[in-house]
């Protein structure tokens, strides 16, 4: 009999292991998402502007004499400038093949922080050629000075500083096999008159500007391998549930059943340091007797009056606190 029941308890402990187990493996499984989603690029397209320029230079001596300055071969002196030759180059490209219609504007501006002056504007123009070749307005300072100089008189404030913006602008629509491109650029360039360590200068910037995009589309993909996790993890529930229902049954029903001894030691133990022991006790004369409705009661009384709890054992477990002539009793019942 020891035996089976040691068994049971090896078979209990084994499926309640188990349960714990399908448990932690049925959350996890439910935390990881069935379905991933992925990001697939279609198409890829990039916008570029290119500015070039030329400078006209006046008979000097820091170039020795030279007449034309490009881009990289050094600064450009204002003094000994006469104008700056610009053009811009706009090219597009896309990795498909596309029906490409790009419609274009320009405007040049003259600005200080007080006013800004229109200078000159290329109107809508459509085309579906690239690249575009557009011829600028040359940069001439002594122009831009009278220019300056007479709206300063005519607002009332002296302007040491001023730039001229070239702002163009770039509507692209192409047709591809994988859908329609649709985008604006605008490549501004700012022409700077400034003073630096270098000297009184023209300084344009950002020669090159470019804009990319794609166009991209999300997949989801179904992953199986964390489906099959999951059925598998129901199957595992499952057995194991069936299997601690199953043997906790069995044990329930094949354990011995406790001792009143035992009992009654488990009863009495939070209350043992207070508990005296007796085998029969001699109840004064005309007594009141309290039956208590429960062991914490007896407890609670022993702890306020400040006195000991005896114990009968027989013929019925009994707890009793006596105070002078009352009794306060409470008997102990090891059947439920």
């Amino acid at each position: 009999m020891k035996n089976v029941i040691r068994r049971l308890k090896i078979l209990l402990g084994f499926f309640i292991l188990l349960t714990f187990i399908s448990i932690l493996t049925l959350a996890i499984t439910h935390q990881t998402p069935i379905e991933a989603k992925q990001i697939i690029t279609l198409c890829t397209y990039r916008s570029e502007a290119v500015y070039d320029y030329t400078a006209i230079l006046k008979p000097n001596l820091i170039y020795n004499n030279k007449t034309l300055l490009r881009p990289g071969e050094g600064p450009i002196y204002t003094k000994i400038t006469k104008e700056v030759n610009l053009t811009l180059t706009y090219d597009f490209e896309a990795s498909l093949q596309a029906q490409t219609e790009i419609t274009y504007s320009l405007k040049a501006s003259l600005k200080t922080s007080a006013w800004t002056y229109p200078l000159y504007s290329i109107p809508p123009t459509k085309t579906s050629h690239t690249p575009i070749t557009i011829e600028l307005n040359p940069i001439n300072k002594a122009e831009l000075d009278t220019i300056k100089n007479k709206l300063d008189s005519e607002t009332g404030v002296s302007s040491t500083q001023y730039v001229v913006e070239i702002s163009p602008t770039f509507s692209i629509k192409a047709n591809t096999s994988e859908g329609i491109i649709n985008q604006v650029f605008n490549p501004v360039l700012t022409v700077k008159f400034t003073k630096t360590e270098q000297g009184e200068i023209i300084l344009i910037e950002d020669l090159i500007q470019t804009k990319s995009g794609a166009m991209r589309r999300t997949e989801t993909d179904i992953l199986e391998d964390v489906i099959n996790q999951r059925y598998a993890s129901y199957a595992l529930s499952a057995v194991s549930t069936v299997g601690l229902a199953v043997s906790a049954f069995l044990y329930m029903r094949r354990r011995p059943l406790e001792s009143p001894e035992r009992k009654l030691e488990k009863i009495l133990s939070p209350y043992k340091d207070f508990i005296i022991e007796t085998v029969q006790h001699n109840l004064p004369r005309e007594s009141k007797i309290v039956n208590v409705d429960s062991i914490k009661d007896i407890g609670k009384t022993s702890e306020i009056l400040a006195k000991p709890i005896l114990l009968i054992r027989k013929p019925k477990p009994t707890l009793m606190v006596i105070d002078q002539d009352v009794i306060y009793k409470y008997e102990i019942n090891l059947e439920t």
